[in-house]
């Protein structure tokens, strides 16, 4: 029999995450060049349009300036604050540019009665209002970074362009000159000092799950590279789907590795996206001749065949560490854990 989690807000959807910038047009030419990510459709939001507009519990003024763009089953939005408050900009006065939200959809989209069991749990909305044809679309930010380690929005706008949008490039026909071109955002992931802990949260509070715990590590990559020079590091990694879309969450456990140095630099947070190539020394090179850093590779399965491969590569232009992943048909090790538990 199927576990059922007990959440009382269910997500059964991740239909967006966002990165926040200082300067959004940049943002959108970076990744419509290095990644060929776009077109994206550009649009002004805030107190002009969002009436009712909160910020930690008391009317607000704000303008922001965001983009979003469909890449493959998860929408990638970026947001500029222009003027006046906001999470975004708090986000980026604290621990600047970079990933700062995901957003979740449930079954009855109904955005009041999910404030109000948040609220009940201890966490109130920290920003949100109504916008949209005749102000009945609503959105909702929580702060959930020290169960989640993120902060997470809930929305009934679907996916779409928002109303009102223009969009870069303005030529419909026009083609990204990008060497590497990603059209789907396979996996989110996320830096944890406990991956059970945090997987259990999610199950309880959002109903994310069931989850996936193994141990990796250099015990598992018949190489494995940091900064350029061969390492030896282990972790332990939880994962879970929903959709097509795999949620990560990756604690380090001893050793040199960039996801201690997120933590220790960042804490506990959003870390990396992931889309899937056919030649990961191939997608690397590519990236890195363009002057992007390797900080963490590794080959695992077969050397012979060349089954599995990883690259994390730093793309400052993008504000986000991206992952090239050659995915080998299952994963060279079993399940440690469950959780729920089995």
């Amino acid at each position: 029999m199927t576990a059922q989690s007990s959440a009382r807000v269910k997500a059964t959807q991740i239909q967006q995450v966002c990165i926040v910038c200082n300067n959004l047009q940049k943002s959108m030419e970076a990744y419509w060049n290095i990644l060929g990510i776009g077109p994206w459709a550009v649009f002004e939001f805030g107190s002009l349009r969002i009436p009712d507009l909160h910020y930690y519990g008391k009317p607000a003024w704000g303008r922001y300036l965001g983009a979003v763009t469909q890449v493959g089953p998860i929408e990638l939005e970026l947001f500029e604050t222009l003027e006046g408050s906001s999470v975004y900009q708090d986000w980026v006065d604290e621990r600047g540019e970079g990933l700062h939200h995901m957003k979740f959809l449930t079954e009855d989209l109904d955005i009041d009665r999910i404030k109000g069991e948040m609220a009940n749990l201890g966490f109130p909305a920290i920003q949100g209002g109504h916008f949209g044809p005749e102000l009945k679309n609503q959105f909702a930010y929580f702060d959930l970074m020290k169960p989640l380690k993120v902060v997470w929005e809930t929305s009934n706008r679907t996916g779409g362009n928002p109303m009102g949008a223009r969009l870069f490039p303005e030529d419909p026909k026009a083609v990204s000159p990008a060497k590497v071109k990603v059209t789907e955002i396979k996996q989110v992931a996320l830096c944890v000092k406990d991956v059970i802990q945090t997987a259990e949260n999610y199950w309880n509070i959002l109903g994310i799950g069931p989850w996936e715990i193994r141990d990796w590590g250099s015990n598992v990559l018949y190489d494995r590279f940091y900064y350029g020079k061969p390492a030896w590091a282990r972790e332990r990694i939880a994962h879970a789907y929903i959709g097509d879309l795999e949620l990560e969450l990756v604690q380090p456990v001893e050793g040199d590795s960039l996801y201690q140095d997120w933590i220790d630099e960042h804490g506990e947070s959003l870390h990396h996206l992931k889309f899937l190539c056919d030649d990961i020394d191939e997608v690397s090179g590519l990236l890195t001749a363009q002057g992007f850093t390797s900080i963490q590779s590794g080959h695992f399965g077969d050397p012979k065949e060349k089954a599995g491969g990883f690259n994390y590569i730093n793309i400052p232009p993008l504000h986000c560490i991206w992952e090239p992943v050659h995915k080998p048909k299952s994963l060279p090790v079993e399940p440690v854990a469950h959780v729920p538990s089995a």
